[in-house]
This record gives structure tokens, C-alpha cells and sequence, in this order.
């Protein structure tokens, strides 16, 4: 299991993103593998309004939040009072934004990776960048740019 950060979701459907082929290529590469995914409740939330704001396009960013809801290897975690709690520690200790300390506190909730593009989440928060994750997993070389 892995939990994915909202920027991977979002990256992947927005074509313009610089990250969008390597995120469609983990999100490929983690269909293959059988892999269930997980995020916090706010996670739907979070990217269809980020690829609202982003695009301009309300019905783009609506119906990527209907494939978002209904892929078929995501869970999301309800934001109960114990969940809550576990960001709200990490948050402060690692100095996370909110809603980055609610997807450490799914991770520590699954006991699973946590993928992100957000260099401060990988940097303090013990994510891994989907492009490290594809590299360990012997993803093709073109799929896995440098930098």
C-alpha cells in the first residue's frame, strides 16, 4: 500500500504539469504491480480544487474527481478524532502544513510510504518522491527523468 499525495493526482491529470509523465508513469506502474492505494478523506477535495484553480476548468476538474472517486484501488481514511490527533503531533513537530501532516498521519496510520512531489514533505515529513519510488522499483529509464 502507498499513500499518495494530492500533487501526484493532480500532476496527473493536469498534462501541463511538469510532473505529469512520471506521475501517470507510477500510477501505471502501481496498477501493474497490484498495488492498493490510500489517502486522507480531504484528498478528492483537495485536487479537484487545486485542478480547478489550476486550469481554469471546473468541469475538467469535476470529472477527474469522479475517476479520482471511483478508482478502484483507493481508500481514503476518514479524518476521525485519532487522525486529527497524528497530524496535528506530526504537524508541529516536523513543521509540516496542515494538510501535508494529514497525509504523514495516513501513512503512520497504514504503516506504508508515503509519495509526494512536495520537496518540504520528503524533506521533513519522511516522503519519497514518486521519482526515487519508480528508480527502486526498476522503472524504465525515459520514465524516470533526472532531477
Amino acid at each position: 500500500m502507498l499513500v499518495l499525495d494530492a500533487n501526484i493526482w493532480v500532476s496527473a491529470f493536469d498534462a501541463g504539469d511538469p510532473h505529469h509523465p512520471e506521475s501517470v508513469a507510477l500510477l501505471a506502474a502501481v496498477a501493474r504491480r497490484g498495488e492498493a492505494l490510500a489517502g486522507p478523506a480531504l484528498l478528492l477535495l483537495e485536487s479537484v480544487c487545486a485542478l480547478a484553480r489550476r486550469t481554469g476548468d471546473p468541469e475538467l476538474a469535476r470529472a477527474a474527481g469522479e475517476r479520482l472517486a471511483a478508482h478502484p484501488a483507493l481508500g481514503l481514511e476518514p479524518m476521525d478524532d485519532d487522525l486529527l490527533a497524528t497530524a496535528l503531533h506530526l504537524g508541529t513537530a516536523l513543521r509540516l502544513r496542515g494538510a501535508d501532516a494529514l497525509y504523514a498521519a495516513t501513512a503512520a496510520r497504514l504503516a506504508c510510504p508515503l509519495l509526494s512531489w512536495d520537496a518540504e514533505l520528503v524533506a521533513r515529513g519522511g516522503a519519497e518522491s514518486p521519482r526515487a519510488w519508480l528508480a527502486r522499483q526498476g522503472a524504465p529509464a525515459d520514465l524516470v527523468s533526472e532531477g
